[in-house]
């Protein structure tokens, strides 16, 4: 993990992640030593994660960049991880698989193929995930040693994208929650609002569940960004078994 800088004589130095979605292109299109600078200093800021394990994916594909802080705003958050800034100076372009570690290009791959799913992909996945995979996915979580000993208590694995209030938040970072959200972007552009369901909320804040096949669609993909993205965690059985959907989606382009 590298950390921001911060001297008396110099600038704050971090990381600058910008969603496609935002459709910003000062950063899609800018060169190393350009400066990106806000109109005026109210927000929107320029926020600039101090480690790229602060970065939060709003939105999946991005654009991710090192920067300096060129001019900070004056609403500062004490001891934050990030620092809100009007100006930056970009240093280098990086690759946003980054953000989900060693075998982050990987859990990308996943993501992107996720952004365009289709009906009747989600459905191929659904009828493809082996009884398995919740056995296999829970065996990769409890391998990892970055679980808490409170965690490890945890009997219920199907779903669970994310581990705690600070990072490294799971074996890819936040490479799963980017891929189920990644899925939930994608259903609720096919299918609008009949994507979703409403269970045990209160009208003004219901929770919100994936339909069929999206759902286990959505486990899937999940999976397979586990299997792929944190292949140590698996034995060579799970990660064929957590993987084999995905072949089914990809083939021939998977060897």
């Amino acid at each position: 993990m590298v950390r921001f800088t911060y001297r008396e004589d110099g600038p704050v130095t971090g990381y600058v992640y910008v969603a496609n979605s935002k459709r910003d292109d000062r950063f899609r299109t800018a060169r190393p030593g350009d400066i990106i600078r806000n109109d005026n200093p109210e927000p929107p800021f320029i926020v600039v994660s101090h480690t790229t394990e602060d970065i939060i994916l709003t939105d999946w594909p991005g654009t991710l960049w090192t920067a300096e802080v060129v001019e900070d705003s004056a609403a500062q958050e004490e001891e934050s991880d990030f620092t809100r800034a009007t100006a930056v100076r970009l240093v280098e372009r990086l690759p946003a698989h980054t953000l989900f570690g060693p075998h982050g290009e990987a859990v990308a791959w996943v993501a992107d193929r996720a952004t365009r799913l289709t009906y009747e992909e989600a459905d191929l996945l659904t009828a493809h995930r082996a009884p398995g995979a919740a056995r296999a996915y829970a065996n990769a979580w409890l391998n990892w040693d970055g679980l808490t000993p409170s965690s490890r208590e945890y009997t219920e694995w199907e779903g669970i994208i994310s581990i705690g209030v600070e990072a490294p938040f799971s074996p890819v970072g936040r490479g799963l929650r980017t891929v189920f959200g990644a899925v939930v972007a994608q259903a609720w552009r096919v299918q609008g609002e009949d994507a979703m369901y409403t269970e045990d909320g209160v009208e003004e804040d219901p929770d919100l569940h994936l339909v069929e096949p999206w759902a286990s669609a959505a486990l899937c993909l999940v999976e397979v960004a586990m299997a792929l993205g944190a292949p140590d965690l698996l034995t060579q059985g799970d990660r064929k078994l957590l993987t084999d959907p995905w072949r089914v989606l990809t083939s021939p382009s998977l060897s």
